[in-house]
């Protein structure tokens, strides 16, 4: 009995040691992962990831030699990045710590790698990065900038990227779904030239990598961490909804010349939900395809025909989001606003923030209140306690200027006013048209918005339900009303965001304004063609699934 009570403690304490041993290489053993690029030219900027790297800088071996501090650029627990030396064919590269040293990986000079002549003058004009400023504490919105090389000029195939997978573990350039693309004739980017890219860091990044592509090729990965000390968007469950949308037209006649364009929505892309739009049937008389609408287009030939009919499927997907804001260190917007976010500050066809009324209720709110995110609450609570709402969703557009003169206004109108008034406090926001989804799996018309903080980026917000102003049939997702003032559930499906001007038509033709869940400033225009047009709401097929 003693013998096995001996056995059993040695076999205890030798699990004990191993399990120690264990957490010690995974604790504090340097590991590499990944090199790259893996044949770099001389002075290159080259990265390894892996762990337990230091947080102070340790030694970079080659066959065993240290490399030059000088050609060390940066050093992190996860991240290293150094210049290739010009005397180096090839090296097997270690990390070496107070703890030990790491696995090895393999390192060539692409100099020294024999390939075709046509190959070689092309990796020799590829992009590469030499740095970026700043390379940790970034934030979202905020300023950045790229050195290096053969970036070009702006055009369409040129774009930097961004991480957007969370502890993503290598670096995979081809896998573009990975990372946040911004081109480079974006509004983000301030500057791009062939040495230098200036630009605003995007929404939904995570520390991770950035590189540039070019019509040259695919630059070298450089490191880049990024702070959330102001907060981060969340997201929460997730629903998908298949919907149909139906428009009917009967034409009647027609002249020689007649013709009729509709310009239908399709759901919108946002940071929250992706949407993709199959035709069922029309799909003859589409003339246009667009970020957010399609055109359809019919003349005389059509009126023998008499009933046609568009017909579309639409494959939503939404998710919660939920805003986690360091409320108390919250920045205001610069006096100069970057040009990204000038359009969500200035008036438009749809939101008035220039208008006397508007004007003077902000500067109101921010006598009382100089923190962005509490704004956002003063304002719609302003805005839901002095506009009646007192007109049904499914009427016909009218301008929010008059429902701020009758003080009395749809759904539409106050969302519109109320992301008027946060222009007007200098806080960018947008509206969004579309549908809230009842338990019973039924679509009603409704309006909210988005709200840009710097450091987090644009979050969605119900000033509506967050007040209570709740539409009859609609059972709010979040049990805490003021959730809605920086989140929305996945009961929102977002058909319009903010003001897309159409293509100019001429001014003798009809416009007409066929729908209320939509921005745009008209759904129908027509000359010389007589018809009727039926477009019905959209409703979720029986398919759909949350």
């Amino acid at each position: 009995m003693r013998r096995r009570s001996v056995l059993r403690g040695g076999a205890l304490l030798f699990l004990f040691l191993a399990g120690g041993l264990l957490f010690f290489f995974w604790r504090l053993y340097p590991t590499l992962s990944v090199i790259d690029p893996v044949t770099p030219f001389p002075g290159d900027t080259v990265s390894i990831v892996g762990r337990n790297l230091g947080e102070a800088p340790g030694e970079l071996l080659f066959d065993g030699i240290a490399l030059s501090a000088r050609a060390i650029q940066s050093w992190g627990p996860t991240y290293i990045t150094f210049k290739m030396p010009n005397d180096v064919d090839s090296a097997v590269v270690r990390v070496k710590t107070a703890f030990g040293t790491s696995n090895p990986l393999m390192l060539a000079s692409s100099l020294a790698v024999p390939k075709p002549q046509a190959s070689q003058a092309a990796a020799e004009i590829r992009p590469n990065i030499t740095g970026v400023k700043p390379t940790a504490n970034l934030q979202i919105g905020k300023s950045i900038v790229v050195n290096g090389s053969h970036f070009g000029e702006p055009e369409e195939r040129a774009a930097i990227f961004f991480t957007k997978v969370p502890s993503i573990s290598a670096i995979e350039t081809e896998n573009l779904d990975n990372f946040i693309r911004v081109e480079s004739t974006s509004l983000l980017v301030d500057r791009w030239s062939d040495t230098s890219i200036a630009l605003h860091v995007p929404d939904g990044v995570e520390s991770g990598y950035l590189f540039v592509k070019t019509k040259n090729g695919v630059s070298n990965t450089y490191p880049v961490f990024f702070s959330r000390s102001l907060g981060k968007t969340l997201r929460g469950n997730a629903s998908r909804y298949v919907m149909e949308h139906r428009v009917i037209l009967y034409v009647v006649a027609s002249l020689p010349e007649g013709s009729l364009a509709l310009f239908l929505p399709k759901p919108a892309a946002t940071q929250y939900q992706t949407a993709e739009t199959t035709i069922e049937r029309g799909e003859e008389h589409l003339s246009a395809d667009r970020e957010g609408w399609q055109e359809y287009r019919f003349d005389h030939q059509d009126a023998p025909k008499g009933k046609l009919e568009i017909v579309r499927h639409f494959l939503v997907d939404t998710s919660e989001v939920r805003a986690d804001i360091n409320v108390n260190a919250v920045q205001s917007v610069v006096s100069e606003p970057p040009a990204f976010l000038v359009p969500y500050l200035k008036p438009d066809a749809l939101v008035p923030s220039d208008d006397e009324m508007i004007v003077s209720q902000a500067r109101a709110i921010q006598k009382k209140e100089k923190n962005p995110f509490r704004q956002v609450a003063l304002a719609a609570q302003w805005v839901f306690s002095n506009i009646a709402l007192d007109k049904p969703a499914q009427d016909p557009p009218v301008d929010a200027r008059s429902a701020l003169k009758s003080k009395t206004g749809s759904m539409r109108d106050l969302i519109l006013i109320d992301c008027a008034l946060l222009r007007a406090m200098g806080v960018p926001a947008v509206s969004v048209s579309g549908f809230l989804v009842t338990d019973d799996m039924r679509l009603i018309p409704h309006y909210w918005g988005e709200y840009y903080l710097v450091g987090i980026g644009w979050i969605p917000f119900d000033p509506a339900l967050a007040t209570g102003n709740v539409p009859s049939g609609f059972v709010p997702a979040f049990s805490e009303r003021l959730t809605y003032y920086r989140g929305i559930d996945s009961k929102h499906i977002a058909m319009g965001r903010g003001y897309r001007p159409l293509p100019p038509v001429q001014p003798e033709a009809q416009k007409k304004v066929r729908i209320p869940w939509s921005f745009s400033e008209y759904d129908e225009v027509s000359q010389g063609l007589s018809y009727t047009a039926i477009w019905e709401q959209p409703a979720l097929l029986p398919s759909a699934s949350r």
